[in-house]
């Protein structure tokens, strides 16, 4: 103790201006915020040490990105009072100021010169626009809703091309959304088995329990926004991770093949129905565009009979998440569906002299919170592209359907001249997944949803990356098979 004294009393007149002064900061911090200023300031030199990584290697900020679309639900709601959908806006932000200035002079923007990056550009410019429509009601509105809605495809998608364009970066990146999704399912499995958290527990009776607590049974949420978003997450890497266990060998291979099972699992007990849809329409795409036509005809088969299973037998009846399922083949007897026919009729008539909408923002999540009582803000939305339409109206619904229909033309036909066997079955699960999630996002806003838009954002940059990588593939065979060849004569010469 006496030497530690001896040393405090020993320090230097900058030392102890330094000692004051922190100590003043901390304690006007504890003051204002509460254990958290300090926690803040604390925390201050790790976080510059992270972003100077980020500066040094901007792979870092993409990785990062990723790992925030799964966690902001979770943290928002668990510390609602912190606004972290923000955080993937500042890495954004920051990524591309960092690509600015450290290639000012030699930035080469032609590899996200394409139509992805494109009509993701005329869709932002549409949006931005829209803050003019005269109907607008909320400019905050607008800024918090166009984010999800345009903003963030925008910016990331030219970004990943730039910086996020290795074939490395495609296996590592669906790795990592692989640990998510399983940790997901796990957590998912927990609230079902063993009960939900007392935060979770808040957050259903608050309102969230009219849809996620039917019959007396939950439909299980993760750590995802929703059921029907944990769903639909689960069964779109179901789908990947399935064809990608084809494609990959060794641990990858087991590694995948448990990522599907745990998927399935997961697609299962949300208790969420469109996601059916996700590999049903995603499994057929690529069972064409595999070009293995003994495999197509297995699948059919499969497909067909679980098809049968569910739309002419009882069988599990008593099971609620085959139950839930069975519904989703009879939208007539659906009451559910029946109330989405009726809602869009009301809209019809409503939006008939809006064509371009309302205002982004003025429904769904943002329009309940920024503008109750209005009509469209409690009339609900259900699927992405009503909400679309109540947002940018009949002119937006359709540059946003012709965006999406180019996606789908150009996926196929990349997927389909794709001559490695391996890679091509790789994009054909991301190209087949991507059909999926069109036709389950007419029940539910799903494919610009956290995760799921990121993990469709930059999939699609790897998909039209990949005749590129085709042709490295190549090369590298040609290159492979003259080794071999060359090796072969000199033994023969050495004979």
């Amino acid at each position: 103790m006496n030497s530690i004294f001896r040393k405090i009393i020993s320090l230097s007149p900058q030392n102890w201006v330094f000692a004051i002064l922190t100590g003043i900061a901390l304690g006007f911090m504890v003051s204002k915020m509460g254990i958290i200023g300090p926690v803040l300031l604390i925390g201050l030199p790790a976080v510059i040490v992270y972003l100077y990584l980020m500066a040094v290697e901007l792979r870092i900020g993409i990785y990062s990105i990723i790992s925030m679309a799964f966690l902001i639900p979770f943290l928002s709601r668990y510390y609602p009072i912190a606004p972290f959908g923000l955080a993937i806006d500042g890495f954004l932000f920051f990524m591309w100021i960092v690509l600015f200035f450290r290639y000012f002079k030699d930035l080469d923007l032609s590899m996200a010169n394409n139509s992805l990056s494109i009509w993701w550009a005329v869709w932002m410019l549409y949006v931005f626009l829209m803050i003019g429509n005269p109907l607008v009601r909320s400019y905050v509105a607008w800024f918090y809703a166009m984010r999800g809605l345009a903003l963030y495809s925008f910016l990331i998608t030219p970004l990943a091309f730039l910086v996020f364009n290795r074939r490395q970066d495609m296996e590592n990146f669906f790795i990592l959304v692989m640990i998510f999704e399983m940790i997901g399912t796990l957590w998912g499995a927990k609230q079902l088995l063993i009960g939900v958290s007392l935060t979770e527990q808040r957050w259903l009776d608050a309102g969230a329990d009219l849809t996620h607590v039917l019959f007396g049974r939950l439909r299980v949420f993760s750590y995802f926004t929703d059921a029907a978003q944990f769903g639909a997450s689960q069964a779109h890497v179901a789908l990947i991770s399935l064809i990608f266990s084809l494609a990959n060998t060794g641990w990858k291979k087991w590694f995948y093949t448990l990522g599907a099972l745990l998927s399935i699992y997961g697609m299962l007990i949300s208790g969420s129905r469109a996601p059916i849809a996700i590999p049903a329409v995603g499994g057929l795409v690529f069972l064409i565009m595999s070009r293995k036509y003994v495999l197509l005809a297995i699948g059919m088969f499969m497909g067909g009979s679980v098809f049968g299973f569910l739309k002419f037998t009882t069988i599990m009846q008593s099971n609620y998440q085959i139950n839930r399922l069975r519904t989703s083949l009879n939208p007539s007897e659906d009451p559910s569906f029946l109330v989405r026919k009726h809602r869009e009729e009301r809209l019809s008539k409503y939006l008939a002299n809006k064509p371009i909408g309302e205002g982004v923002g003025c429904a769904g999540f943002w329009g309940k919170r920024f503008l109750p009582g209005t009509f469209l803000a409690e009339i609900g939305t259900d699927g992405h592209y009503t909400r679309i339409w109540m947002e940018t109206g009949i002119i937006g619904l359709w540059i946003y359907l012709a965006m999406f229909g180019t996606f789908a033309y150009k996926g196929t036909v990349i997927t389909w001249n794709i001559r490695d066997d391996d890679l091509r079955l790789k994009m054909s699960a991301i190209s087949g997944s991507f059909y999926g999630l069109l036709l389950a996002s007419y029940t539910n806003g799903l494919i610009i949803q956290l995760p799921t838009g990121f993990i469709f954002y930059l999939s699609f940059v790897f998909l039209y990356l990949s005749p590129g990588w085709d042709d490295e593939i190549a090369e590298e065979k040609r290159i492979a098979l003259e080794a071999e060849e060359n090796k072969k004569q000199q033994i023969l010469l050495d004979n």
